[in-house]
């Protein structure tokens, strides 16, 4: 699947993969509206942060994928991903 271990493919694959949970999320529960409308519904309801969060489900299953591969240096890449999505999810929760 993958060719070459890298940190980099890791790491953009998980500033990705959540952006494309989020999405599904969206699809599955709120399709009725818009997405617009969807984000500022978050945002209103100071539920974007635990949004987010569940989105990041996408970068375990992607832990696992490049785990399952042997590809550790793309599961630091997807770790570190995850990392800034949490330093993201506590400014918005706190600050």
């Amino acid at each position: 699947m993958f060719s070459k271990d890298k940190f980099i493919t890791g790491f953009i694959s998980g500033l990705i993969a959540p952006v494309a949970g989020f999405y599904l999320y969206y699809i599955a529960l709120f399709r009725q509206m818009d997405f617009t409308g969807f984000y500022n519904t978050l945002v209103s309801n100071n539920t974007l942060a635990a949004a987010i969060s569940l989105s990041l489900l996408a970068n375990l299953a992607l832990f696992f994928v490049f785990d399952k591969f042997g590809k550790l240096n793309g599961s630091r890449g997807v770790i570190a991903a995850t990392f800034i999505y949490g330093f993201y999810i506590v400014y918005l929760k706190f600050i």
